[in-house]
């Protein structure tokens, strides 16, 4: 674990000496979202819940995660 958080943030201090302030700040803020998403996805596994059916209305985003148990049947 330390390991990944020193490469993330060496990578972050990277970004803000080459490409300076607003690259850095948009990377950081990047970086939340990710983390968030990727806590909440292993939240709504952990629970228990399904992906919406696609004739439900509900357009599925890509998100890169492969779902397995995701019902593609129309």
């Amino acid at each position: 674990m330390d390991e990944l958080l020193i490469r993330i943030l060496t990578r972050l201090v990277r970004v803000y000496d080459e490409l300076g302030e607003p690259a850095f700040e948009d990377a950081a803020h990047r970086a939340m979202v990710a983390i968030a998403r990727s806590v909440q996805l292993e939240a709504e596994r952990k629970a228990g819940l399904k992906q919406p059916e696609l004739g439900s209305g509900v357009i599925l985003f890509p998100t890169g995660h492969r779902h397995d148990d995701l019902d593609v049947s129309v």
